[in-house]
């Protein structure tokens, strides 16, 4: 699937969880930067999503500009497919997101140089199964070992800390629920 599609995939895929559950949502058409829904809660409030979609959480979210703003979330959405030989997409499972508020980037993306001289701001994108689940799904001790380096850790990962910044779509609904 080209980058682009995965793109729109995933947002009109979490769009629709939203709609599902009841929001007032609206999505966002075209190039606006960062911001690609925004709900209306019932006491006015307006919280916005920036969503940013992988095929099966493979590479690194690496060129990220979250906007730290207040009520402000970055959506990770991972695609779970496969191309078959003939080229066809075949949908492995229900996609799946993890939504982490704007001022908490931080602490799980970290700032790149690569040798060419670009830079970035980004992470793996299998930490967030890592850090919230403790899965060890598709990651190795190397990006471990980077993380807690990046990030000065020393000793244990506080996985309770990370379970707390990371919401998963059931989480997001339980804390906003009686806010429709």
């Amino acid at each position: 699937m080209a980058k682009e599609q995965t793109g729109i995939s995933g947002e009109f895929w979490f769009f629709s969880q939203l709609q599902r559950l009841g929001y007032k949502a609206y999505i966002t058409l075209g190039n606006t930067k960062s911001v690609d829904i925004s709900v209306e809660l019932s006491n006015s409030t307006i919280i916005t999503f920036d969503v940013k979609s992988k095929s099966n959480f493979g590479g690194s979210f690496q060129y990220l500009n979250i906007p730290k703003r207040e009520n402000h979330f970055a959506v990770f959405v991972n695609l779970e497919i496969k191309t078959n030989s003939d080229g066809k997409t075949i949908l492995l499972n229900e996609p799946s997101s993890y939504i982490v508020n704007s001022f908490d980037i931080d602490e799980i993306a970290f700032h790149w140089e690569a040798r060419s001289g670009s830079t970035g701001y980004g992470f793996e994108a299998k930490l967030l199964w890592f850090l919230k689940f403790q899965n060890m799904k598709s990651i190795t001790a190397k990006n471990i070992a980077d993380f807690k380096n990046r990030h000065n850790i020393n000793g244990e990962i506080d996985f309770n800390k990370y379970g707390e910044k990371i919401m998963t779509l059931d989480e997001f609904e339980n804390k906003y629920f009686n806010q429709k």
